[in-house]
Protein backbone atom coordinates (compact mmCIF):
# COMPACT_ATOMS: atom_id res chain seq x y z
CA UNK A 1 0.00 0.00 0.00
CA UNK A 2 1.29 3.52 -0.49
CA UNK A 3 0.02 7.10 0.11
CA UNK A 4 0.67 10.31 -1.16
CA UNK A 5 2.11 12.96 1.49
CA UNK A 6 0.85 16.75 0.67
CA UNK A 7 1.34 19.91 3.10
CA UNK A 8 1.33 23.40 2.22
CA UNK A 9 3.75 24.13 4.85
CA UNK A 10 6.40 23.22 1.74
CA UNK A 11 6.06 24.25 -1.84
CA UNK A 12 3.67 22.51 -4.22
CA UNK A 13 5.58 20.33 -6.34
CA UNK A 14 7.09 22.09 -9.68
CA UNK A 15 6.25 19.02 -11.81
CA UNK A 16 3.86 15.83 -11.90
CA UNK A 17 5.46 14.37 -8.53
CA UNK A 18 4.48 14.48 -5.25
CA UNK A 19 5.54 15.52 -2.25
CA UNK A 20 6.32 12.81 -0.99
CA UNK A 21 5.34 9.07 -0.41
CA UNK A 22 4.70 6.38 1.89
CA UNK A 23 4.84 3.03 1.19
CA UNK A 24 5.07 0.63 4.12
CA UNK A 25 7.53 1.79 6.78
CA UNK A 26 9.14 4.31 4.57
CA UNK A 27 8.59 7.54 3.41
CA UNK A 28 10.16 9.06 0.34
CA UNK A 29 10.43 12.56 0.01
CA UNK A 30 10.84 14.32 -3.38
CA UNK A 31 14.00 16.64 -4.28
CA UNK A 32 13.14 19.76 -2.63
CA UNK A 33 14.87 23.28 -3.72
CA UNK A 34 14.89 26.28 -1.51
CA UNK A 35 11.72 27.63 -2.25
CA UNK A 36 10.82 29.89 0.79
CA UNK A 37 6.67 29.63 1.99
CA UNK A 38 6.51 33.13 0.26
CA UNK A 39 7.23 31.04 -3.40
CA UNK A 40 10.72 33.27 -3.92
CA UNK A 41 13.50 30.89 -4.04
CA UNK A 42 16.48 32.05 -2.70
CA UNK A 43 19.66 31.31 -4.94
CA UNK A 44 23.49 32.54 -4.53
CA UNK A 45 23.52 31.78 -0.40
CA UNK A 46 24.16 28.16 -0.04
CA UNK A 47 23.72 28.50 3.67
CA UNK A 48 20.49 29.74 3.52
CA UNK A 49 19.25 27.82 0.53
CA UNK A 50 20.39 24.10 2.93
CA UNK A 51 18.53 25.41 5.61
CA UNK A 52 15.36 26.38 3.45
CA UNK A 53 15.91 23.05 1.82
CA UNK A 54 15.91 20.98 4.74
CA UNK A 55 13.05 22.99 6.75
CA UNK A 56 10.53 21.78 3.49
CA UNK A 57 11.84 18.41 3.71
CA UNK A 58 10.65 18.33 7.69
CA UNK A 59 7.61 19.84 7.09
CA UNK A 60 6.63 16.90 4.51
CA UNK A 61 8.23 14.06 6.95
CA UNK A 62 5.74 15.67 9.98
CA UNK A 63 2.83 14.97 8.08
CA UNK A 64 3.57 11.24 9.12
CA UNK A 65 4.90 12.65 12.47
CA UNK A 66 8.38 11.95 11.21
CA UNK A 67 11.70 14.61 11.68
CA UNK A 68 15.57 14.64 9.93
CA UNK A 69 16.01 12.30 12.23
CA UNK A 70 14.23 9.56 10.62
CA UNK A 71 16.11 9.87 7.51
CA UNK A 72 18.01 6.87 6.41
CA UNK A 73 19.41 8.36 2.79
CA UNK A 74 19.40 11.43 0.78
CA UNK A 75 20.63 12.49 -2.07
CA UNK A 76 21.98 15.89 -2.72
CA UNK A 77 23.04 17.58 -5.63
CA UNK A 78 24.91 20.85 -5.53
CA UNK A 79 25.41 23.25 -8.78
CA UNK A 80 28.99 23.94 -7.61
CA UNK A 81 30.82 21.52 -5.54
CA UNK A 82 32.48 24.64 -4.83
CA UNK A 83 30.09 25.48 -1.63
CA UNK A 84 30.24 21.92 -0.25
CA UNK A 85 31.86 22.68 3.43
CA UNK A 86 29.65 25.30 3.56
CA UNK A 87 26.46 23.04 2.66
CA UNK A 88 28.05 20.63 4.86
CA UNK A 89 28.10 22.68 7.92
CA UNK A 90 24.43 23.45 7.81
CA UNK A 91 23.77 20.03 6.81
CA UNK A 92 26.08 18.57 9.63
CA UNK A 93 24.18 20.86 12.40
CA UNK A 94 20.39 19.95 11.05
CA UNK A 95 21.41 16.09 11.40
CA UNK A 96 23.61 16.43 14.70
CA UNK A 97 21.75 14.75 16.65
CA UNK A 98 21.32 10.21 15.97
CA UNK A 99 22.30 8.18 13.33
CA UNK A 100 23.90 10.37 10.25
CA UNK A 101 21.80 9.10 7.33
CA UNK A 102 23.83 7.60 4.78
CA UNK A 103 24.14 10.36 1.41
CA UNK A 104 25.00 10.80 -2.52
CA UNK A 105 26.77 14.18 -2.97
CA UNK A 106 27.16 14.97 -6.56
CA UNK A 107 27.83 17.94 -8.35
CA UNK A 108 25.28 18.49 -11.56
CA UNK A 109 25.32 21.49 -14.38
CA UNK A 110 21.68 22.97 -13.90
CA UNK A 111 18.57 21.89 -11.56
CA UNK A 112 15.08 23.07 -11.15
CA UNK A 113 14.57 27.40 -11.06
CA UNK A 114 18.06 27.29 -11.19
CA UNK A 115 18.47 26.27 -7.76
CA UNK A 116 21.88 25.94 -6.35
CA UNK A 117 20.71 22.54 -4.39
CA UNK A 118 18.09 20.12 -4.20
CA UNK A 119 17.70 17.20 -1.57
CA UNK A 120 15.54 14.18 -1.73
CA UNK A 121 15.24 11.65 0.82
CA UNK A 122 14.13 8.03 2.60
CA UNK A 123 13.06 8.06 6.10
CA UNK A 124 11.66 5.22 8.39
CA UNK A 125 9.22 5.03 10.43
CA UNK A 126 8.96 2.16 12.51
CA UNK A 127 9.50 3.63 16.02
CA UNK A 128 10.50 0.05 17.40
Amino acid sequence: MKKKLETKKAPTPVGPYSQGVVAGDFVFVSGQIPIQKSGEIVLNDIEKSTEIVLDNIEAILKEENLSLQDVIKSEVYLKDLGNFDKFNKVYEKRFATGIMPSRVTVEVSKLPKNSDIEISCIAYKNKN
